[in-house]
């Protein structure tokens, strides 16, 4: 059985009417590897009715696809710079690996904060199974940056190696469940002092292994015909170490997400929603390295992960609309769109476990209103048709609370 076939639903000795057709072409452009999908039987449209509908006889019958291939495989820069940070490097991706409908994606990115090499594989749908499968490795060189009064006092050079695997159910087309396991070890080195005078903040200064029990549903049913998505995107995630299993960090971390994403008119407005609770569970804390920071490209207006903490909540409202359209790329047979953008972002990130450990205080810290930091500001979006991520990302945010403008470009996504 051909992987095409178990794309479409469609397999030899199945009952076809024109309902299976239209969804076995829906699945297939669902897919994302194809531009237009076709299915169709080689005769008139009243016979294939007579014969579905009428005749009480089954006759056997040849289901022919006709498809247009996307250009599977995809090599660019990525990088980006403002906000206090910048990165540059090179990522592969190809949806459709060696013809195997498997993707394959790896990226390598040196930067001022953050430097790090990633290679991923995944296969969406096993032949013969609504199974979903993956692994991934990673190592990653990071400064973890902490500011005071939007000045940063503190860092400490981490470095992190590892990888993952995961294994899920494909429920429909839009939703999976998977379970997954992640194994990384964490080196901690010696913390460079920035500002002395300033009252530094608590962190995890623990090294060791990090060994991660991971089980998370996702629905996804967006596409992105002009570079612009539209539909929904809902992620519910729940990741859990413990020294049972031979981690030598205690911690869990729940995350709920929904990324709404319309279209009116010429506008393409999103909202993003997001909370996440990173709590540690014994002594031996959250790693530094997995506690929550937002700043940059999720709050603009403000520096690069300049918020830290273990109670997270987002939101980003955002508009966009394309300006102009098809225009041509020198050398190439390909056109791109421009889109201006204006949003609105805002984000609360309490710490009530100082440093990520598990310690007591006098009294917990409750949430007040000056807790949500809030910017708003405008950009632009150079677009690929059918990519949902923009070739170039530029926006001009004001945080209000800092009283102060910070420019965050990013090239394919990169950060």
């Amino acid at each position: 059985m051909s992987t095409r076939s178990l794309r479409m639903n469609l397999r030899p000795g199945d009952r076809v009417d024109f309902d299976a057709i239209t969804n076995a072409e829906q699945r297939l452009i669902e897919t994302d590897l194809f531009t237009t999908a076709h299915v169709y039987l080689d005769m008139p449209a009243a016979e294939a009715a007579r014969r579905m509908y009428v005749d009480v006889e089954d006759t056997i019958v040849d289901v022919h696809v006709e498809v247009a291939e996307k250009q599977s495989w995809f090599m660019a820069p990525i990088g980006s710079f403002g906000s206090g940070d910048y990165a540059g490097g090179v990522a592969y991706g190809d949806q459709n690996f060696l013809g195997h409908d498997v993707q394959l994606v790896s990226a390598a990115q040196l930067g001022q904060s953050r430097s790090f090499v990633f290679a991923g594989y995944r296969d969406p749908l096993v032949i013969g199974a609504p199974l979903t499968w993956g692994v991934d490795g990673l190592y990653r060189n990071e400064q973890i940056r902490f500011f005071a009064n939007h000045q940063r006092v503190l860092q400490v050079p981490t470095l992190v190696g590892g990888g993952a695997a995961e294994f899920g159910w494909v429920l429909s087309p839009h939703l999976q469940g998977v379970f997954g396991f992640s194994a990384r070890y964490q080196r901690v080195q010696t913390a460079e002092v920035l500002l002395p005078d300033a009252t530094l903040p608590a962190y995890n200064p623990r090294s060791g292994r990090i060994f991660l029990f991971v089980f998370q549903m996702r629905y996804d049913n967006t596409n992105a015909p002009e570079g612009l998505r539209r539909g929904a995107r809902l992620l519910l995630k729940n990741e859990v170490s413990d020294q049972y299993w031979g981690s030598q960090f205690d911690y869990f971390k729940f995350e709920v997400r929904s990324e709404l994403y319309g279209r009116i008119a010429w506008n393409y407005p999103s909202l993003l929603l997001q909370t996440v609770f990173d709590f540690p569970t014994s002594g031996r804390g959250v790693p530094i390295t997995e506690m929550l920071r937002v700043g940059g490209p999720n709050l603009r207006g403000y520096l690069v992960n300049e918020f830290h903490g273990d109670t997270l909540v987002r939101a980003q409202l955002e508009d966009q609309a394309v300006v102009l359209r098809s225009l041509p790329l020198p050398f190439v047979d390909t056109r791109f769109n421009v889109a201006a953008a204006a949003f609105i972002d805002v984000a609360a990130l309490l710490e009530r476990h100082p440093g990520g450990t598990a310690v007591d205080l006098p009294g917990q810290p409750r949430a007040k209103f000056s807790d949500f930091h809030t910017s708003v500001g405008a950009g632009f979006r150079v677009i690929l048709p059918g990519v949902a991520i923009p070739a170039i990302k530029a926006d001009l945010g004001y945080g209000i609370d800092v009283h102060s403008f910070a420019v965050t470009v990013s090239i394919a996504g990169g950060g």
